[in-house]
């Protein structure tokens, strides 16, 4: 069985070990750099629960899908693990491709859990960067040893160290290295030094073409009672919602905070799934406070396995009826993931019932004073939002909350507080105006916010309907001299034959000048669609606009794929995507964050410990927002006195990689390696930068 939880690590910059044979192992890429937000496009993802065939909060039994999107131009591979980090399957995407996969698929008939996704690309490419081999000595002396290198042919070995301990040699005085095919030859025939006959002696190698990485998005949408094949629902279907696959540093960590927790609230019933991403068994605490006061009411434990997920039934755990309030989840050393489901079988005033709203739980060191929230409903056709806007910090949080207009103009100003450190409070755009909106929170302490949106009254199959977003913490990490962050819609679907699910993307202009976006629909298979592509200028700043699939009258029935969303004047531009079926019995609405993405390095920083006075390979690789290599672009590294550090700056070759050695002595010292993209030779606090530890011992 493989495992791929190391891959998952808090620490992505796994140590590079010597070993015994000339099999490698590797040191890992770093995570790209930056990170947009918190839904960022990258090579893991994390799914915190997928049910499977399960009841919760007595309602069901409850499946899922989830749809993942290759958001790079080249073709990948996706590995989907467990959260105990097993491979379940690998699926092979093309490029802008998409799939989904059923619950049933994946888990069989097991009951649901976490997932881990990991994606590679495909092709004639070197897996990692740097790698080290170890190689016992031939005889006679002055004679070549050989290596087969685990990569395709055609990939090609840029730069050698060869070391036995302390000792360094030296190329071309003690030997030379030539490659035919997928062989590296080290040939000891000058007339230097060499290793004994029968010693082992350490061989890092470089590549030119190191794989890209994979860029992916995904969505996971939930139903009731009947299971789903595709991501499409219909009247077998009493109940529906879904969320968006978050990045593995926007998804996991010791300390989650959940925004809303209601146990039997107005109907309304809260079951946290709590999945352990780490390698040991976890501890959990789960802490709820309650509404207004922010007072601790109850503490629930549990000792959660590696891989498993606690699903904590908030009424079934005795929390009492008409309880209302937050839920910080803790784990001491503890890699933790969560969603929340909250769902409705009964209504205090009758009808209407069968609702349902998932959320997630997020890191408390991920979450920022300012939130955006790109879609707010005011009497909209009978639909209404409420924020549900909670304290992450330490101390009492006073918030302000700007709701604009589609045109960017100022509707009101709000303000709540001070709001009680793990309290909330509540906001609704009151009005009967009939209009959307979106809305600019910002506050005096880190917070958390859930967007309900809820459609009680009216007439009509669309009654009681309920869908739910997660706040967008910001402000974006934008990097001067780099394009506006893209956003990357994993599931858009339109009615036709196959089902009547419609997705709608609301597009918030939060910059300070008007922005246009060109948006690409690709299908499953990667071929783009019509109306591709469709330009849509002037979005003013605070300003909104929707593109909702029945009135692209171009793109094509029963379209199922991505949308590439480019920013390419203005912004930066937050989304979130909407996705109903009036076929569905209840409550067919479902909402997605939309993930964003930028241009990023990553750095392969190979063997971070080593000995005195033997060089290092360091690689780094430059790729554009749709995961494409870019050439001639300066590399940094930097580290304090004492270090040898050669040919930095490094330029980028054909394939976006660039490569520098460093050494020491004696020392455990930072290493920096930043993309110096305005060419000053220094790493500014704005350009993408990646440091790790790097040692050499005696």
């Amino acid at each position: 069985m493989r495992h791929w939880r190391r891959r998952f690590g808090v620490v992505l910059l796994a140590l590079g070990l010597l070993v015994a044979s000339s099999a490698p192992v590797t040191a890992n890429w770093s995570a790209p750099v930056p990170t947009a937000s918190l839904w960022d496009i990258g090579d893991q993802l994390v799914v915190p629960y997928l049910p499977n065939n399960e009841t919760l909060a007595g309602t069901g039994p409850w499946h899922g899908t989830v749809t993942v999107a290759n958001a790079s131009n080249f073709p990948v591979t996706v590995d989907i693990a467990k959260a105990d980090g097993s491979l379940i399957t690998s699926v092979n995407l093309p490029g802008n491709g998409s799939t989904t996969l059923a619950a049933g698929t994946l888990f069989g008939t097991n009951p649901g859990g976490g997932l881990l996704l990991t994606g590679r690309e495909q092709g004639g490419c070197a897996p990692q960067a740097v790698q080290e081999f170890t190689k016992t000595r031939g005889t006679p002396a002055n004679t070549a040893d050989t290596i087969a290198l685990p990569v395709p042919s055609g990939v090609n070995v840029t730069q050698v160290v060869v070391s036995q301990g302390t000792t360094l040699y030296a190329s071309p005085a003690d030997y030379t290295f030539s490659q035919v095919g997928t062989t590296l030859n080290i040939n000891w025939a000058p007339a230097g030094a060499e290793p004994a006959g029968g010693s082992a002696y350490s061989v890092q190698v470089a590549y030119d073409f190191p794989c890209r990485p994979a860029r992916l998005s995904a969505a996971v949408k939930l139903m009731a009672p009947a299971p789903s094949t595709n991501g499409r629902t219909s009247s077998t279907h009493l109940m529906v919602s879904g969320y968006a696959g978050l990045s593995q540093a926007g998804a996991v960590g010791s300390t989650l905070v959940a925004p809303i927790a209601q146990a039997n609230y107005n109907g309304w019933k809260t079951v946290l799934h709590v999945t352990n991403v780490g390698n040991t068994l976890c501890s959990v605490t789960v802490k709820l406070y309650q509404h207004p006061s922010g007072t601790q009411t109850h503490t629930l434990t549990q000792a959660v396995a590696a891989g498993a997920t606690w699903n904590l039934d908030l009424v079934a755990a005795g929390v009492p009826n008409n309880w209302l309030g937050t839920a910080r989840i803790e784990g001491v050393g503890c890699q933790l993931t969560a969603s929340i489901d909250r769902i409705k079988p009964t209504q205090p005033w009758g009808a209407p019932v069968n609702m349902a709203l998932t959320n997630l739980a997020l890191p408390v060191g991920a979450l920022t004073s300012t939130v955006y929230v790109p879609l707010v409903f005011q009497a909209y056709f009978d639909w209404n939002t409420g924020l549900a806007v909670t304290n992450a910090g330490g101390g009492p949080a006073t918030v302000t909350i700007n709701y604009y207009g589609t045109n960017g103009n100022l509707i009101t100003t709000k303000s709540l507080g001070p709001i009680a450190a793990n309290s909330m409070d509540f906001d609704y755009l009151s009005g009967s105006g009939g209009q959307l909106a979106q809305a600019v929170i910002t506050s005096t302490q880190p917070i958390i916010v859930s967007v309900d949106a809820v459609k009680y009254t009216g007439g009509g199959a669309d009654v009681g309907q309920a869908l739910t977003s997660m706040g967008i913490n910001g402000p974006l990490t934008l990097t001067p001299g780099l394009p506006m962050p893209l956003l990357r819609v994993p599931l858009f679907q339109k009615q036709g034959s196959s089902g009547n699910d419609n997705s709608g993307i609301q597009l918030f202009n939060v910059g300070g000048a008007a922005a246009t976006v060109t948006l690409d629909f690709s299908d499953a298979s990667g071929a783009p669609q019509p109306p591709s592509p469709l330009t849509v200028p002037g979005i003013a700043p605070n300003g909104a606009v929707t593109i909702y699939a029945p009135t692209q009258a171009p793109l094509p029935a029963d379209f199922q794929g991505q949308v590439r969303v480019a920013v390419t004047a203005g912004g930066p531009v937050v989304a979130i995507t909407n996705n109903v079926n009036y076929d569905v019995q209840a409550d067919g609405s479902a909402a997605f964050n939309v993930a964003t993405g930028q241009r990023a390095l990553r750095v392969d920083f190979g063997k971070v410990a080593n000995k005195n006075g033997v060089d290092t390979i360091i690689v780094a690789q430059t790729v554009d927002e749709n995961g494409v290599q870019m050439s001639a672009q300066q590399i940094l590294v930097q580290g304090p006195a004492g270090l040898t550090i050669t040919t930095s700056p490094a330029s980028t070759n054909m394939f976006g990689a660039a490569t520098v050695l460093v050494k020491g002595t004696n020392t455990t010292a930072p290493v920096t390696v930043c993309w110096d993209l305005n060419t000053n030779a220094s790493c500014d606090a704005t350009e993408p930068t990646v440091t790790q530890s790097m040692s050499w011992t005696p």
